[in-house]
């Protein structure tokens, strides 16, 4: 990208963390503002926030896991500020547990909405990117996009696919002559979000059965128990979001594919290319897992 100002951004998952940083600083670079998330009072406070700044912003109730409610978002973007530069395929949700403990509900909650939620963005946005002037459209993926983390099988996969839709666009829009679309996918590693309680927006039709623990915390072993508070404890001592948001949008302007929050974690994920180029089973470095 050239330049943000008075060009229209949409992100998802915009209300906290990740996406509402990304939000500000897209406001703070002059442009304008399409927030969507699921949760109304978190929404109706960052677009106060961004109307603070003088930023023209629209907020949109969205479920990214309904291609209707994306295609509101989508309409909603359109009617109002008339076309779409930059789109943020942001939300998602964590969840964790043994491949051998998972419910189908968790491996359908985590999957709709981090997976199915940028192909519902990429669906409905993608036509209108292209035929924008210059844009780009990015995906937040993980570090667990890049490598399988132990006990996250879900998040992996989803984050996996993301990766792999976002290099597949990549190469297809570097071959279209007719598009100008940059695209980035970002693989970040720890940092300062309220994923780890991502379980309030979990609709109850997907919520694990209340006899097989509902409660994982309170029913786990000891050892669990120091997982999730090894993984609260690290999330609080985190990036902070506006450290992430700064390195997407020098990608943008850079019009860079790969952005990784955390470039010391690429030891880890080198070990594994590594592994498989020499066909070894995989293994992983302790100190990143323990």
């Amino acid at each position: 990208m050239e330049t943000m100002n008075e060009r229209v951004a949409v992100v998802t998952g915009a209300a906290s963390g990740i996406g509402k940083a990304l939000s500000v600083a897209f406001a703070a670079e002059g442009a304008k503002v399409v927030l969507a998330d699921v949760e109304d009072d978190a929404l109706a406070t960052t677009r106060a926030e961004i109307e603070a700044l003088g930023a023209a912003v629209l907020a949109v109730k969205t479920d990214v896991t309904d291609e209707n409610s994306v295609a509101e978002l989508c309409a909603a973007t359109l009617e109002t500020f008339g076309g779409v530069n930059i789109l943020c395929n942001n939300a998602g949700v964590g969840g964790g547990g043994l491949v051998k403990n998972q419910q189908l509900v968790d491996w359908k909650w985590v999957i709709d909405v981090s997976l199915w939620g940028v192909i519902h963005g990429l669906h409905h946005f993608l036509p209108h990117l292209i035929e924008a002037e210059e844009s780009h459209v990015m995906s937040t993926a993980s570090v667990a996009g890049l490598m399988a983390v132990p006990g996250l099988a879900p998040y992996n996969a989803a984050k996996f696919g993301v990766v792999a839709i976002m290099e597949t666009l990549h190469h297809e829009m570097n071959r279209d002559s007719e598009a100008n679309v940059g695209v980035s996918v970002l693989c970040p590693g720890v940092v300062k979000t309220n994923i780890a309680t991502a379980q309030r927006n979990r609709p109850d039709h997907l919520r694990r059965r209340r006899d097989e623990s509902i409660d994982q915390i309170a029913k786990a072993p000891d050892e669990a128990r120091a997982r999730n508070a090894a993984i609260a404890a690290a999330l609080e001592n985190g990036m902070d979001p506006g450290q992430v948001a700064s390195q997407v949008l020098n990608a943008m302007y850079e019009r860079r594919f790969w952005v990784l929050s955390h470039p010391e974690l690429l030891v880890e994920v080198n070990h594994r290319n590594q592994q498989l180029a020499d066909l070894e089973n995989p293994t992983l470095i302790s100190s990143f897992t323990d």
